[in-house]
């Protein structure tokens, strides 16, 4: 026999259950147990006789009892099955409103848990949650629906739900999204289009288009809807219906202008080039270059051109200062030619200003007696070591006749004139106070010397240099010098 329960309170066997789920101790009036889950339902009567319904309700989604009432309709809830709740009923809303099965609207359900798991949810207003949940489960069954229809629907921009959808894939993690391919769109165009009879001969002309674009690596950074409306324009005029690309637009939801650059694409190709029996008769297996690799080959070839071009200009303009220099006398008839004629008279200018300066014909002079004596070199002969009377052709090529030495003291005295009149200030300054009397003694390095067994008053013991140390430098005003004198003799002792 199984053994009878005992109150822990008062040790008593009278425990009853009262039928609500809770079990009471009637002596103590001590409840043991309550909110009993029970497979069975039982009803009572109220005072009035009324039938009730004896414990609670408890859902498949909830984490403990209801407290008021399990038929009560709108009882307290908890804050995350009421999100839940709300959450399920938008999701299938919006999806029977797009014409969407059931069980992709319960996939968009489980994905919305998972977000409220992961506080997607809060700070985000719960229709653009529900839209990108439900655009996930479009994505992963292959549907035809487009992100711009939950936009057009639900009233809201279609960048707010597509910046919503990035992250929540990014929370989730949701990796198993396939790439949309482009011809799932292209029965959807072709219904709204209205081709009537040849819809079926308009359709396999552009799905035949698409797969052509793919081989040409036009999917590839492209809207789907973009490739898949240019291939219904293109199989339209093949088959003699007359399409504007502003129903295009209408239909596909895109630019106009990106369907033109999607047929200034296609043109480039090899099957752009083709008639409409060509392209229905022959299967091209080569295939394009993407069209960013070939743009970026133009922009590297105009530039390469572009700096031939600068490189022959530059050429032409040596070549035209060669013969100004060969022949003074020769009238420059262009323009380019005045202008470097001023440039150049504009530089002599300022160099004949230059050697004028006093400043700088005392460098000058300087310079040309160095000149002169590395001149003088080229005189002697009869020194050996001299390479005067060598006839060598690269040697001869090192050495600067007096006009070039000249030439070049000139040009290094023009780029270092700054330097040159600091210098020359400064030398002006240090005259002028000497005669003033105002000398400036130069600062005198202290020097420490090594101390070895010839330097005097060496101390004898470690403790006599270690005192020494403490009276030239004081480390702190805290430490009694005393205390540590009558430590070194302690030492001595």
């Amino acid at each position: 026999m199984p053994a009878r329960a005992v109150c822990p309170y008062c040790k008593g066997t009278s425990i009853e259950d009262n039928g609500a789920g809770d079990i009471c101790c009637t002596t103590c009036a001590v409840v043991l147990e309550d909110s009993q889950i029970v497979a069975e339902v039982t009803f009572g009567e109220t005072t009035s006789g009324a039938a009730i319904v004896h414990g609670k309700f408890i859902g498949a989604d909830q984490s403990y009892a209801r407290g008021s009432g399990g038929f009560r309709k709108n009882g307290s809830w908890e804050s995350r099955e009421q999100t839940l709740a709300n959450g399920k009923r938008r999701i299938m809303n919006l999806a029977h409103a797009l014409k969407l099965p059931e069980f992709i609207g319960e996939a968009a359900n489980r994905w919305f848990q998972l977000a409220v798991t992961h506080n997607f949810v809060q700070g985000r207003r719960s229709q653009y949650v529900v839209a990108a949940c439900l655009y996930v489960a479009c994505r992963q069954q292959e549907t035809t629906h487009m992100l711009i229809d939950f936009a057009d629907l639900l009233q809201v921009s279609v960048f707010a739900i597509g910046a919503t959808y990035l992250k929540l894939v990014k929370v989730l993690q949701i990796k198993k999204i396939p790439l949309i391919d482009p011809s799932i769109y292209i029965q959807r165009f072709a219904v709204k289009l209205e081709f009537g009879s040849e819809t079926r001969k308009v359709m396999n002309d552009a799905v035949r288009l698409v797969q052509r674009m793919g081989k040409d690596w036009l999917h590839q950074g492209r809207r789907p809807a973009g490739v898949a409306g240019a291939c219904i324009l293109v199989a339209a005029r093949m088959n003699n219906f007359r399409r504007s690309k502003a129903e295009i637009v209408h239909v596909a939801k895109v630019a106009e202008d990106t369907i033109q650059r999607r047929l200034d694409e296609f043109k480039l190709t090899a099957a752009g080039a083709l008639t409409v029996q060509d392209f229905r008769g022959t299967n091209i297996e080569s295939e394009a270059d993407p069209p960013s690799f070939t743009k970026h080959r133009k922009r590297e070839l105009a530039e390469l051109r572009e700096r031939e071009a600068k490189l022959q200009a530059a050429d032409a303009d040596a070549e035209i200062g060669e013969d100004e220099n060969d022949d003074d006398d020769e009238d420059d008839d262009t323009e380019e030619e005045e202008v470097e004629v001023e440039r150049e008279k504009e530089v002599a200018h300022d160099l004949d200003a230059t050697l004028k300066d006093q400043n700088f014909q005392k460098l000058s002079e300087l310079m040309k007696e160095d000149s002169t004596d590395s001149v003088s070199i080229r005189v002697f002969d009869d020194n050996p070591e001299h390479l005067s009377d060598v006839d060598d052709d690269e040697i001869q090529s090192f050495m600067l006749s007096e006009k070039e030495v000249e030439i070049k003291s000139k040009v290094w005295m023009d780029l270092n004139q700054d330097y040159l009149k600091e210098q020359e200030l400064k030398r002006l300054k240090l005259e002028a106070d000497q005669k003033a009397g105002i000398v400036r003694a130069p600062r005198k390095r202290k020097r420490n010397k090594p101390r070895d067994s010839t330097t005097e008053n060496l101390p004898e013991t470690p403790a006599e240099s270690a005192k020494a140390m403490l009276q030239k430098k004081a480390f702190s005003k805290k430490i009694n010098y005393a205390a540590l004198d009558h430590l070194f003799n302690e030492s001595r002792k």
